[in-house]
């Protein structure tokens, strides 16, 4: 069918998302009908499909004709549903790797200390909101039918508070959502409108709204004239969203700022003007006779957010699916050959009897009976119908295919993988891979295979976070104290909007104000601070084996990413042990000393370079008296060692002397010896002459002692006395 928004809006508005600005209720109800059934029409198939996959996820996964002829006949139609697992492993695994929301400054009035509250902020607000049960339950819904959607509200803190908070809140039926067929983007930014609707009873309605014109109306009548807002003896109740496009003048500040022209902050500086077409978002509840209340919603867009599944466009029809649409043949001939087999093996022998005509005549109930009941005995006609003999009835015996049922089965549940692109791996169960990398491989190409769900969950996630970002000027734009949720799940508590008061308040000193300067967000999709704070404790523990300086380092750290009771305590204490240095606040700077104590420092500090100065004094004294000891000392050793030289020389020339007379002494021994054996000068008669040497010697004769005083050279006085 052909989209085609046949609002009667004057020409000029009939784009989709424009209205007539000054619109009556009378036109802003037929405006809303006529969109409401539009939307219908569009979504008309997609959302039979969509039921249909929800009910055979169920488990309403058999025809009705043929569950009638099976149960008449008494055989089994057995659901062995295994698609729940395959919806809640691409669920489950959204889960484990939850997308977090991050905030970054984009012009000059932003920074990055404001953003990183903004971001802590947001963290707050979804824990507040149980914004995790809207996006699992979007998610999933995705992954089982083809969307699911989830929303963003305001509302006062308290019953007896004026502050507003941001909450974003699940939408539980994605039926009940009617969305802008018009929009083109997957996370439904450049939706013009939408629809949240409830169907209500009379009486509830009555009870709620009692001055309303339908509790007047007759509900029989209306029901037979406008069925799309009046059922099953009941009325739908819708929130409508709509946005308009209004002509207004903007101004652009020196500081970056841009703002509506008649919204300049005093003493601002302008520096451009230019008309622009400024989106403008309303809200009305309404129900097929009138509209119940108005209001405007402050952001410019449409605060329904869409979850996609797989998004197809066949023949300019758009096509939403999930998990189950092309997995359901294949669970359904799971179904046929599980019950197939189950009848054969438990029903068998289930072959019919054979017997001549005539033998059952009396007994047709028990034969009837014989292959669902055990029966003692079965009784028969021993002849036929014309009276012949004939033997016992007899079965006609067939062997059961259970072992090709069996693979047929098998194949049936493989088909289911293949379909889903969920393997053996990734459903825990026991495959061909054995080693730890492999089945992590297999794991990941089942996790690729379905990421689209992940990264379609991502996109609407940023697109929340756009829509939160540009409400909080709005909601949260007067002094308060605001909670501020730290990635480690760590609660403080920060002071915005009130300037030189805030900063001495907060816990770091800083001014934040969340009323000025441009903020955009992206998208962190992977496992949860729990998941990466186990996985960090694991890695520094393995670190500091084998580099011990971490522990010693950073022992508060280590001890503080274990999940056990008391761990944050004991890092606490650990944190004051370490040293001065080593104790910042985790963020790069030194803790916040109060000023008092600042001046007792630099007092202490200024003592301790005077006592720094006269501690070198003394030490270069001491230096210069130890260099004249030194030198004294040096003197004395060398006189010392002078002395000690002469007397070891002394020592060794008496020894020496010594050593020589002993050596003289024993030579003139020899020669007393030689004189009593041959007395000198007598000749020997068996000997021939001696012959004299150069000196006149005889040869063979010992030298003669000189006589007289004369001393040979190097003969020591007194030496042969």
């Amino acid at each position: 069918m052909d989209l085609v928004d046949d609002t009667e809006t004057p020409a000029e508005d009939l784009a989709p998302g424009d209205s007539d600005a000054g619109e009556s209720d009378e036109s802003l109800l037929k405006q809303a009908k006529t969109r409401f059934k539009l939307a219908g029409e569009a979504e008309e198939e997609n959302r039979r499909l969509a039921k249909e996959d929800l009910e055979f996820r169920s488990g309403k996964q058999w025809p009705d004709d043929v569950v009638v002829d099976r149960q008449r006949d008494g055989r089994p139609c057995l659901v062995i549903n295994r698609l729940p697992q395959f919806v809640q492993r691409v669920a489950n695994d959204q889960r484990q790797n939850r997308p977090g929301i991050k905030v970054h400054p984009v012009n000059d009035g932003a920074d990055e200390e404001t953003a990183k509250l903004i971001q802590g902020l947001i963290r707050h607000i979804e824990y507040q909101s149980s914004a995790d049960n809207a996006y699992d339950t979007a998610a999933e819904s995705a992954a089982t039918n083809g969307w699911g959607y989830f929303r963003i509200l305001t509302d006062y803190a308290s019953p007896k508070s004026f502050d507003q908070e941001i909450l974003v809140k699940r939408i539980r039926d994605p039926f009940s959502v009617y969305f802008d067929p018009f929009a083109q983007e997957p996370d439904g930014s450049d939706a013009n409108w939408a629809f949240v609707v409830d169907e209500m009873s009379r009486d509830e309605f009555k009870a709620r709204y009692p001055k309303a014109d339908l509790t007047k109306s007759d509900w029989k009548d209306l029901t037979k004239s406008d069925p799309d807002w009046f059922v099953n003896d009941g009325a739908r109740i819708a929130e409508y969203f709509y946005r308009e496009y209004e002509e207004r003048e903007i101004a652009l500040l020196s500081d970056g700022q841009v703002v509506m022209a008649d919204a300049v902050p005093a003493g601002a500086e302008v520096q451009s003007t230019r008309k622009a077409r400024v989106p403008v978002v309303k809200w009305c509840k309404l129900n097929g006779v009138e509209i119940l209340e108005k209001n405007e919603w402050p952001g410019s867009y449409i605060p329904i957010i869409p979850v996609y599944g797989s998004e197809l466009i066949v023949g300019g029809k758009r096509i939403l699916e999930g998990l189950i649409r092309n997995a359901k043949d294949s669970q359904r001939m799971y179904n046929y050959w599980a019950s197939a087999q189950t009848e054969m093996i438990a029903l068998a022998p289930k072959a019919p009897f054979v017997g001549a005509e005539g033998q059952f005549e009396g007994h047709e109930a028990k034969w009837e009976s014989a292959n669902r009941r055990n029966l003692a005995f079965l009784e028969y006609k021993p002849v036929s119908l014309n009276g012949q003999p004939a033997p016992p009835p007899q079965r006609s015996m067939v062997e059961p295919p259970v072992q090709a049922i069996s693979q047929a089965r098998m194949m049936a549940a493989d088909d289911l993988k293949a379909t889903t692109g969920i393997y053996d791996a990734a459903l825990g169960n026991q495959s061909a891979e054995t080693s730890g990398i492999a089945i992590q491989s297999r794991t990941q190409q089942s996790e690729t295979s379905n990421f689209h769900f992940m990264d379609n969950l991502a996109r609407s996630m940023k697109h929340a976070g756009r829509i939160i970002v540009e409400l909080i000027p709005f909601i949260y734009d007067t002094k308060r104290t605001v909670q501020i949720v730290g990635e480690d799940g760590i609660r403080t508590k920060h002071v915005i909007n009130e300037g030189a008061v805030g900063r001495s308040q907060n816990p770091d000193g800083k001014i934040y104000d969340l009323t000025v300067g441009l903020y955009d967000v992206t998208i962190d999709v992977g496992p949860s601070y729990a998941t990466k704070r186990q996985e960090a404790a694991a890695s520094m523990a393995e670190l500091a084996r084998s580099i011990p300086q971490i522990g010693q380092a950073a022992p508060d750290l280590m001890v503080r990413a274990y999940d056990w009771p008391g761990a944050a305590d004991i890092a606490d204490r650990l944190k004051k042990t370490l040293p001065p240095q080593l104790q910042d606040d985790g963020k790069g700077g030194q803790p916040q000393v109060p000023p008092q104590v600042q001046a007792q420092m630099q007092q202490m500090s200024q003592m301790i370079e005077g006592l720094t100065q006269a501690l070198h004094a003394a030490h270069d004294t001491i230096d210069q008296k130890r260099v004249e000891l030194e030198s004294k000392e040096r003197i004395e050793y060398a006189k010392i060692k002078s002395n000690e030289t002469i007397e070891l020389t002394k020592l060794d020339a008496k020894d020496s002397i010594a050593l020589l007379a002993a050596e003289i002494q024993a030579t003139k021994h020899r020669l007393d010896l030689l004189n009593q054996a041959a007395p000198i000068g007598a000749p020997d008669p068996n000997s021939q002459p001696p012959q004299a040497d150069a000196q006149g010697v005889p040869q063979g004769q010992p030298p003669q002692p000189p006589t007289g005083g004369a001393q040979s050279p190097g003969q020591t006085p007194g030496a042969l006395q």
